[in-house]
């Protein structure tokens, strides 16, 4: 019962109390505002329990295990990712070749490298036995189409700049299929995020199991995904760099 309520409900109660008491009211009046009195704080417990019932669903809405659905996107979002590129301080990119990241955001490296940004990417060999095992769970992928496809992008990648570079682009191999693919921005810093692809078994590109994590709201899973890119980068192979 709200406040008001309560009070409007005491106040009637002693008012027909005391008329009843004092005989300045007819026994009719005094009946008829007992049961309105009745009347309101009847409505009122119907009100709180239908508020009751609000909460408790809630409550246990709370405490049920959320969906995979509302965890889980099957696609990363481009125009993020060219955001993270361009307007972070240090961004890691790895995956097993990274093709269409490669591709589609050349252009958006380039730049951030030539700004500023130090860009790490984390890729397979090419050659590899890493291939071999990759083009197995790839869809209508042989590990030379792999592999090629990979070295020309990497090539690309680092041709030197016909301008100054205020940044670093450092490109690294592992000998090893990874389990995702990570994007992160600014992983050091309180601002840091990673997003997570889960590798899939011969299933298309667009239905792979995406999520993100933050240091902010996730600080202790954010840790562990930073540690694990870290690891690799230390066990990694140099493969070229700008400047």
């Amino acid at each position: 019962m709200r406040s008001l309520d309560l009070y409007v409900t005491l106040i009637a109660a002693i008012m027909f109390a005391v008329l009843g008491i004092t005989g300045k009211a007819s026994q009719e009046v005094v009946t008829s505002g007992i049961l309105a009195v009745l009347a309101l704080v009847g409505f009122s417990l119907l009100r709180i329990r239908a508020q009751s019932d609000k909460i408790n669903t809630s409550l246990g809405d709370m405490g049920a295990r959320p969906s995979a659905d509302r965890f889980f996107a099957e696609v990363d979002d481009g125009e993020e990712i060219k955001r993270m590129i361009s307007s972070s301080r240090e961004v890691w990119l790895h995956g097993w070749t990274l093709e269409l990241h490669l591709v589609s955001y050349a252009g958006e490296i380039r730049k951030a490298v030539a700004k500023g940004v130090h860009i790490k990417i984390l890729v397979m060999e090419p050659g590899s036995t890493a291939m071999t095992v990759a083009a197995t769970e790839a869809e209508n992928r042989s590990a030379g189409d792999l592999s090629s496809n990979l070295e020309a992008n990497l090539r690309r990648l680092l041709t030197p700049p016909s301008g100054p570079v205020s940044g670093k682009l450092e490109i690294k191999t592992l000998t090893h299929v990874p389990h995702c693919t990570v994007i992160a921005s600014d992983p050091s810093s309180d601002q840091g995020k990673i997003i997570m692809r889960i590798a899939t078994f011969q299933a298309d590109h667009w239905q792979r199991p995406t999520f993100a994590v933050t240091r902010q709201n996730d600080a202790r899973w954010y840790e562990f995904f930073k540690n694990q890119f870290e690891k690799k980068w230390e066990s990694a192979t140099p493969y070229g760099s700008v400047p």
